[in-house]
């Protein structure tokens, strides 16, 4: 039997091969925490505002109320979860509905709970006195549709992804540092904004990001943070983060800037100022006890 004396070449060079380095690069970009996070705010901002715009006009045509300010943080929530499950290939536990209601209700409670203990303050020092009463009608209860929009669309961009991305990088600590930072510079355009409303801004952002740490899904912080907004400005009548609003009660505030927070509402008191400060100090101690605060990454994401 013969036997060839043809040679192969023992590594023949493909364009897949070719292609490894690049792909490796882009793989590395892709996976870079900051390329995340703009990829990961870009999708949720988009579906939530585009579902908002689009049904909100059909809503113009159709009559009705809310269901378009429901239906964009819907959106917003099911855009986290797609992103979460091709960009990150996981289930996005940090959404989960399986503690999703008493979560909520519970962070409802709490956010009312906070604001009434603002309100009670104030009016005990003379700061605010409720004058009367708006006649009640439905319309007290639209603008819940909106905060319920707004506190889902700036709980999932602030915490599930700025925060919970640079943690896995940064670890804890430097998390709550710069997502509380950014969340107050984002509240800087705000009418009638002072340094000391911003400075309570970036408590509030941390008492968010404590309420996250505490059960690792957004729910919680979600709901102090729409009954914060709602009770504040349609129940007591005080300006949210510097707009104006009209409330079922007829209230007024009086006194020095620094407690009531001018035109800008009680979010630049220092009454808030503490009444937040404390909260965030208490669920902080919770999440740390039950172990749910993490280290630096040590190296680079691979």
């Amino acid at each position: 039997m013969s036997t060839s004396t043809h040679q192969y070449p023992a590594v023949v060079k493909t364009s897949n091969d070719a292609m490894t380095p690049l792909r490796a690069i882009v793989r590395r970009v892709v996976r870079f925490p900051l390329t995340r996070i703009v990829i990961a705010i870009f999708v949720v901002a988009l579906a939530g505002g585009l579902t908002l715009t689009y049904l909100g006009k059909l809503a113009h045509a159709w009559g009705g109320r809310m269901w378009p300010e429901i239906c964009a943080a819907a959106a917003t929530l099911l855009a986290y979860g797609m992103y979460v499950r091709v960009f990150e290939q996981r289930c996005a536990v940090e959404i989960s509905v399986r503690r999703a209601w008493p979560e909520l209700a519970a962070g409802l409670t709490l956010g009312a709970t906070l604001v009434g203990a603002v309100v009670a303050v104030a009016t005990a020092i003379g700061a605010y006195r409720i004058e009367g009463m708006n006649a009640w009608s439905i319309g007290i209860l639209a603008p819940l549709a909106m905060m319920c929009f707004v506190g889902v669309l700036e709980e999932v961009i602030s915490r599930a992804i700025v925060f919970r991305v640079t943690e896995e990088r940064l670890g804890t600590w430097w998390a709550l540092a710069i997502s509380s930072a950014l969340f107050g510079l984002a509240h800087v355009p705000g009418a009638a904004v002072t340094v000391l409303a911003i400075t309570i801004t970036i408590i509030a952002g941390v008492l968010f990001a404590a309420a996250y740490l505490v059960t690792r899904r957004v729910w919680l912080a979600i709901g102090i943070h729409t009954a914060w907004n709602f009770t504040l400005g349609s129940i007591f009548s005080v300006a949210v983060s510097g707009r104006a609003a009209r409330g079922l009660v007829i209230g007024k505030t009086f006194g020095p800037v620094r407690l009531t927070g001018g035109a800008y509402g009680f979010e630049g008191s220092v009454i808030t100022l503490v009444v937040l400060g404390v909260t965030a100090i208490v669920l902080l101690r919770m999440a740390f006890s039950s172990g749910h605060f993490r280290s630096r990454q040590r190296g680079s994401a691979s």
